[in-house]
């Protein structure tokens, strides 16, 4: 498969490129400067192509396999060409080839770096998370989860009766992505007063972490603070 070419192909692929640069000038044969393009071309084709086969080594995702080493197999038949004996026309053609394996190059750079970005991101961290609620309030409802969920959310507090003063509740986890997005904390206390605090994951090391609620009665705020 491509993505596992191995050292000695890539070389292998190096050296045709040198072979095309030592093609001598002989007789009336193309330009110098027609030559010179060709071989220019041609180094740039290499440069991409061990760029995307570093670069493809980096994902899981295989999907890309075939048409890349579809690709590789074209640079097999660049290397087959004697420059020296082609003419300015033939050169021509020969080289809109190449430009054409580069475009292609490049968009598979491309495609892989999003495939990476996707596979990076759906990486979950846990973070285990125990909660005091270091206040005089007693709450009734919680939910916690992240900031761009769309399912319901659960109340944890449901069939307890509550969160009371000086309380820990743990077994909580939390989710931490590639972009730590954030978590809420969405609680409600006995009175019916609803608050949703956001928790700044980026911010929380390691696999666990103590929170605890504090209250500023006299603002009405409530905060979830890590220890």
């Amino acid at each position: 498969m491509f993505k596992n070419i191995s050292t000695i192909q890539i070389k292998s692929v190096v050296l045709g490129c040198c072979l095309l640069l030592s093609f001598l000038l002989t007789g009336c044969g193309p330009s110098e400067e027609k030559i010179a393009q060709a071989q220019e071309t041609y180094r740039q084709l290499i440069d991409l192509h061990n760029q995307v086969v570093e670069a493809h080594q980096t994902i899981s995702d295989d999907s890309l396999d075939k048409e890349l080493s579809a690709l590789a197999d074209e640079i097999k038949q660049a290397e087959q060409y004697h420059l020296n004996e082609m003419k300015d026309e033939e050169i021509d053609q020969l080289i809109a080839s190449m430009d054409a394996s580069i475009a292609s190059y490049r968009d598979y750079l491309n495609t892989i770096k999003d495939m990476k970005a996707q596979e990076d991101a759906a990486v979950l961290v846990s973070i285990h998370a125990s909660l005091h609620n270091d206040t005089s309030l007693t709450f009734r409802k919680l939910s916690l989860y992240g900031k761009d969920a769309s399912a319901p959310h659960a109340d944890l507090l449901e069939n307890t009766d509550g969160l009371v003063p000086g309380q820990y509740l743990t077994g909580l986890i939390i989710y931490r992505d590639v972009s730590a997005t954030p978590w809420i904390l969405a609680l409600e206390d006995a009175e019916g007063t609803a608050y949703e605090i956001e928790l700044p994951v980026k911010e929380y090391r390691g696999e666990s972490v103590s929170l605890s609620l504090t209250y500023d009665s006299e603002a009405g705020e409530l905060e979830c603070v890590s220890k």
